[in-house]
């Protein structure tokens, strides 16, 4: 669970500093600079969901939990070896709430 958060908080941060070289590039015009910034705000905004909802899905009795978003769907890794449906129904409910998806959307697995 530690290896995965890392590797996304790497790939978080890249992606940032991309974005933040294009900001402060004279050659990217105004509108491409307020793209970029608008990109790193939806990053932050997305960071901020996945601690969220991992801290609210361990509050919830489950040792650890990683959570992964592209652009279609969720997928929520539970250290558990089997869910209830309840348990099921209550990460849905706080990845739905915290991330505005479908339920349709929210892929949960167990390690």
């Amino acid at each position: 669970y530690a290896s995965s958060k890392l590797q996304r908080e790497t790939m978080y941060s890249q992606t940032i500093e991309s974005y933040q070289k294009m900001i402060d590039s004279s050659e990217i015009s105004a509108e491409q600079k307020a793209i970029a910034q608008n990109e790193i705000i939806k990053i932050n905004n997305e960071k901020n969901a996945i601690m969220i909802i991992e801290n609210l899905i361990i509050t919830k009795g489950f040792d650890n939990v990683v959570v992964f978003i592209n652009s279609k769907s969720v997928n929520v890794v539970v250290k558990a070896g089997n869910l209830a449906p309840e348990d099921v129904a209550q990460i849905q409910n706080i990845v739905e709430r915290e991330l505005n998806t479908e339920i349709s959307n929210i892929h949960i697995s167990t390690k």
